[in-house]
């Protein structure tokens, strides 16, 4: 159903989690395609969604745990306190809601 919707609205992706299975497909119907992505769980699968070189993967720690996990040049010259706070950041207005 959600990756129906998502073709009818135009989206090229769909994300979803915690189904525990890990998945990556194209999913089609007569209105087009879309890429299903599902990062699986972390508890019984050690699995995640990655994005890197403009592409999806699923990243298993069980299996890719010696990959190096690739920054760009602007997040590698951050300080630690800078990195942490871009990711804290809490936009007053949209909690307000």
């Amino acid at each position: 159903t959600i990756t129906d919707l998502a073709i009818d609205n135009g989206y090229d992706y769909v994300v979803c989690g915690h189904i525990h299975q890990p998945k990556m497909e194209i999913r089609e119907n007569k209105h087009g395609k879309t890429m299903y992505l599902n990062s699986g769980d972390w508890v019984e699968n050690f699995t995640a969604l990655e994005y890197q070189f403009k592409r999806w993967k699923i990243y298993n720690y069980n299996n890719d745990k010696l990959s190096p996990f690739i920054a760009d040049e602007e997040v590698k010259e951050m300080e630690v306190k800078d990195l942490i706070a871009a990711i804290t950041i809490v936009d007053k207005a949209a909690k307000a809601k």
